[in-house]
Formats: structure tokens, sequence, C-alpha cells
């Protein structure tokens, strides 16, 4: 009777045991799944936040950890600023000399991770404002810091003014492709920065103004890359391969008409300038029929 006794009781633990060990089994299968990305691979369902020192994106169940982003000290302070189209910037201000500085980084995200697209460096103090832009290329932000980004443009000539107000804007490859003017004074343009307002951008290098703008769409930078591309057209009209890049840019904003006229006047321009009709891609055929 004991041996019995001894027997179920044995029966019953093992039994519990194995119940305790798949309660944990799921629950480990659970965890595992929660990192896993969405089959469809779209970004509509990712965001932007900060924890700590850290910046977070988030997408469906999959998150990724930026450390040592975010520096909130005596000298330097850090602002996330939500954009629209998976874009988003950092803004640091940093306040430890005479000469005041704010850096503003743009970033692209996707179910893939953060990309950095371009860095502002705004310098104000007794010798006025300088404001430089520099586009950056293949950064992608995986194990980067905030020391990372910093040193980024460093090497780009201080262009400081006093009585009025321009940014100069650079390639990938540290190459001067235009300037914007702002209408503000140099005080207003630092205190209310990066919301300056739209002012136009003047081009002085067409043809890296076009490579830096093809960059950008091939990264998925479409806004930035549109926005370059509108001023290459309105001011080179004659610029046959700006159509084409900008056609492409706004097909894959889903703007089909304005992608339709821009791959006609392209199409024109080839003809009109009697270059080689076969080198038409033939998605500009399917696309415009």
């Amino acid at each position: 009777m004991k041996y019995l006794i001894i027997v179920l009781l044995g029966l019953i633990l093992n039994s519990c045991e194995k119940s305790e060990k798949e309660k944990s089994t799921v629950s480990s299968e659970q965890q595992s799944k929660s990192i896993i990305p969405d089959a469809d691979g779209s970004n509509q369902n990712c965001k932007v936040l900060t924890k700590d020192k850290d910046l977070i994106l988030n997408c469906g169940r999959k998150q990724i950890v930026y450390k040592n982003l975010i520096v909130n000290e005596m000298s330097i302070s850090t602002e996330l600023i939500q954009n629209e189209n998976h874009s988003f910037s950092l803004l640091y201000e940093l306040n430890a000399s005479a000469t005041k500085m704010k850096e503003k980084y743009d970033f692209i995200y996707s179910d893939q991770g953060i990309t950095l697209v371009d860095k502002e460096i705004m310098k104000f103090g007794q010798e006025g404002l300088m404001i430089n832009r520099i586009y950056v290329e293949d950064f992608d932000m995986s194990n980067k810091t905030y020391d990372d980004l910093q040193s980024l443009g460093s090497e780009l000539p201080d262009n400081f003014e006093l009585t009025k107000s321009s940014m100069s804007i650079y390639d990938s490859k540290k190459t001067l492709f235009a300037t914007q003017d702002f209408q503000s004074t140099i005080e207003n343009i630092f205190i209310e920065y990066p919301d300056v307002g739209q002012s136009e951008i003047k081009i002085i290098n067409v043809e890296s103004a076009n490579n830096q703008a093809f960059a950008l769409e091939k990264i998925g930078a479409n806004e930035e890359s549109k926005t370059l591309l509108e001023e290459i057209t309105r001011q080179f009209p004659n610029r046959i391969v700006a159509y084409l890049n900008l056609g492409d840019v706004y097909w894959k904003l889903n703007e089909k008409d304005k992608a339709k006229e821009n791959y006609i006047q392209y199409i024109s321009l080839i003809k009109t300038q009697k270059k080689d009709l076969s080198k038409i891609p033939k998605r500009v055929y399917d696309r415009t029929n």
C-alpha cells in the first residue's frame, strides 16, 4: 500500500514538473517571437522614442535600441523632433563656450533600422552666425553614439556672417553645391532654429546637386530628394536627367500624376536635344501609358 502511494505521488510530481516546463517553453517561444519583424516589412507601425540616454525604434514586434544618443547635461541638451514620412531629427544645443552651437541630425527609419541623412551645424557668437549642412553617405546608425555624430562636418569652413544669414550646403563628398538665404535677423534665426521658415535654395553646382538627390532617393530619403530635384528643374529647366529622377521620386511618394508629368518632360527634352531614345528606361514608358 505504501509503495502504491509513493508511485502515485511520483506520477503527480512528474506531471506537475512537465506542466511547468511546458509553460516555461511557451513563455520562451512568445518572448522570441516578440522580436521578429513584420513579414511584409511595413514601416507603418514604426515609431521612435527616447528612454533615458537611449533612442528606441519600435516596429511592430521588433525593437532596436541605439545607446547613448540622448545627452542631457549642464552644457548640452537633446530634443527629439518627430517628422512625417518615417523621419525624425535630433537637435543638440551646446552652451559650453561663448560661441553657442546647435546641431541638427535628420534621420529616416524603417523596420531595418535608422539611417542618418544629413547634419546641420549652427554657431552663433561675437563673429556672427554660421550654418552648414552636410549630407552623409551609407551612415547606418548601428553602434553609433553622439561622439560619432559630432565629428561629422568638423572640417568644413566656418563662414560667419554679421548682417545676414545663409546656410552652406555640401554633398557627401564635401562639395559645396547650394546655399540657402534666410530673411530674419541672425539672432532670431538662432533662437527660432530649426523653425526658420521656407526660403529658396540656390543651386551653384548642378551636377553635385543632382548626384546628391539621386543618392538620397536610393536610401529612401525621398522627401529630401524631391526638394533638391524640384529646385534643380526650376533653376535648370534643360537638365534632362533631373526630370527622370524627379519622376522616380514622385512615383515612390505615390504622386503618380506629377511623376507622369516629369517623365513626359524627360522624353520631350531627349527628343528636343536629339539624345539617344534607346536610353530611355522601360519604366518611363510603362508609367506614362
